[in-house]
């Protein structure tokens, strides 16, 4: 399988996967800013998709300290995801963070995104060890 489409097959997965997360945790009918997520989730997707070939590439080659750049994307990713929210707010008025509010944000999604980098990493290695995509 060509690694293009094992990346957007992890797209397509990864999309569905966090709106359905988030879609449990919202509102019924989710609120009008629910889009912004939607949007989130989506621009995630693609990077995940523009990644997941380098790192069927790293599997590949047996690049040294692979994982620790695997992590390092994710916690990356999850403060490039935190810093818009950060910048421009919840959309909730009555919300004032503190500097330790904001440490917390930061930390969990970075900590959240180099979990979603370490298993988007296993799940390819797994797949190019069952399917290898270079037949």
């Amino acid at each position: 399988m060509h690694p293009r489409k094992i990346a957007a097959i992890n797209a397509v997965l990864f999309f569905f996967f966090w709106l359905i997360v988030l879609l449990a945790g919202a509102d019924f009918p989710p609120p009008v800013g629910f889009l912004w997520l939607v949007i989130v989730i989506a621009a995630c997707a693609y990077v995940v998709y523009w990644r997941v070939p380098t790192y069927i590439d790293w599997v590949r080659t047996q690049r040294p300290r692979r994982l620790w750049r695997v992590i390092l994307d994710g916690i990356a990713a999850g403060i490039v995801v935190a810093a818009p929210f950060a910048l421009f707010g919840s959309g909730e008025p009555s919300i004032t963070p503190r500097p330790v509010d904001y440490a917390i944000w930061f930390a969990v999604l970075g900590f959240v995104g180099a979990l979603n980098s370490m298993g988007i990493y296993f799940l390819n290695t797994l797949v190019f060890r069952i399917v290898d995509p270079e037949k």
